[in-house]
């Protein structure tokens, strides 16, 4: 077996903007628990600063700036979007008014990070889009999981073609809601749910398995309980570039009713590749390549989170945000309107995936194949 072990990521939490030199400047709207996070993350990150946060309670709002260190507090979501003194608005509301606040940004010209979902449907995702392209804006949502090391070796494996080509991919994610309190936001009946809340970490998984097939069909069950999708079991079928190939197939399993092991397993004809628990917060990346039918030779990749001046998160892993921290600021100093890691051709992709999921499951889905939204 061979081993490589990247160097270790040594942070510092500065507590003053003014420790920065001409920083990204970011803004905060909600003060909730991640962007409690978020702001965590941003306090370690180089060339990054917290400079506003609102909250539809000024007294919080102010509570959560003293916490982080920001400068400037407001009771409206609009001082932030319009203050000079922020060059990206992060949107951490929950879900269900995602879109809105997106929007508002984006027509006042702000650099956009949404965090996931972008919006409850694919339509609405494409209205930003389409709104940030007009605009030549920068817009990402925030899937964090594709900016870690481990997934971009993960994709240099695959487009090297070192796993042959990709027959199927499985995953898992689950966590125990909380089924004592139905006013927790997993509950509500247009935003929560398994899909849009950890069903689109496995959604996303396509287009790096498969990156230049297009997808052809989503067929999900599941089970529902209080009003939203609850356990999901998914197959996304993609067609192969060149179509003389086999189509790839992701599956896999989101629950709301245990915690899994939450483990990705890629499957090739030369090999696999396997990022270990948890693969949404991805630190070690093996890789097997067949020797034969008994034989492997296995490499593994570990790439450690940050040290942690912090030590307490209110989601695990959540010193991750580091990594799309520092993606989005590299894109604005460049000029980008999209990050690289995760573009605004995948936030399409899996917004029909978790469409067709939600609405299958809750048994209001529509046929891909005769609607004309997937290529045959």
């Amino acid at each position: 077996m061979l081993h490589y072990k990247a160097a270790p990521i040594m942070v510092t939490r500065r507590l003053f903007s003014s420790q920065q030199l001409n920083p990204i400047k970011w803004g905060i709207l909600s003060a909730g628990r991640i962007a409690s996070d978020y702001a965590k993350a941003i306090t370690i990150t180089d060339g990054a600063v917290a400079s506003a946060v609102a909250a539809r309670c000024p007294t919080k709002a102010k509570e959560f700036a003293t916490l982080h260190g920001i400068d400037k507090s407001y009771g409206c979501y609009h001082d932030v979007i319009n203050s000079p003194e922020v060059d990206v608005v992060y949107i951490a509301t929950t879900a269900d008014h995602h879109f809105e606040w997106a929007k508002q940004s984006l027509l006042a010209g702000k650099p956009t990070v949404v965090e996931k979902p972008m919006t409850l449907r694919l339509a609405d995702t494409k209205e930003l889009i389409d709104l940030a392209r007009q605009n030549n804006t920068f817009l990402m949502e925030g899937m964090w999981t594709r900016c870690f090391p481990a997934m971009h070796k993960l994709r240099q494996i695959i487009a090297a073609g070192e796993l042959g080509q990709v027959v199927y991919c499985q995953g898992d994610f689950g966590w125990k809601f909380p089924t004592n309190n139905l006013d927790d936001r997993i509950w509500y009946k247009e935003s929560g749910g398994v899909t849009l809340d950890i069903g689109m970490y496995c959604a996303q998984i396509g287009r790096v398995t498969f990156p230049n097939a297009q997808l052809k069909d989503v067929r999900a069950t599941g089970t529902v309980k209080n009003g939203v999708d609850y356990s999901v079991m998914a197959t996304v079928r993609y067609q192969q570039e060149d179509e003389a190939e086999e189509d790839g197939l992701l599956q896999f399993a989101v629950t709301g009713a245990a915690n899994t092991e939450e483990r990705l397993v890629i499957q090739g004809t030369k090999g696999r590749a396997i990022l270990d628990a948890p693969f949404h917060v991805p630190e070690r990346l093996r890789v097997s390549k067949d020797q034969g039918r008994e034989k492997t030779e296995e490499i593994v990749y570990d790439y450690p989170l940050p040290n942690d001046p912090f030590g307490v998160w209110n989601n695990p892993g959540s010193i991750g945000f580091y990594h799309q921290i520092n993606e989005v600021g590299k894109a604005l100093k460049e000029g980008r309107n999209e990050c690289d890691s995760y573009t605004w051709n995948d936030s399409l992709e899996v917004a029909l995936i978790v469409d067709e999921i939600v609405d299958q499951v809750r048994g209001e889905g529509n046929d891909l194949t005769s609607s004309g939204a997937c290529r045959q």
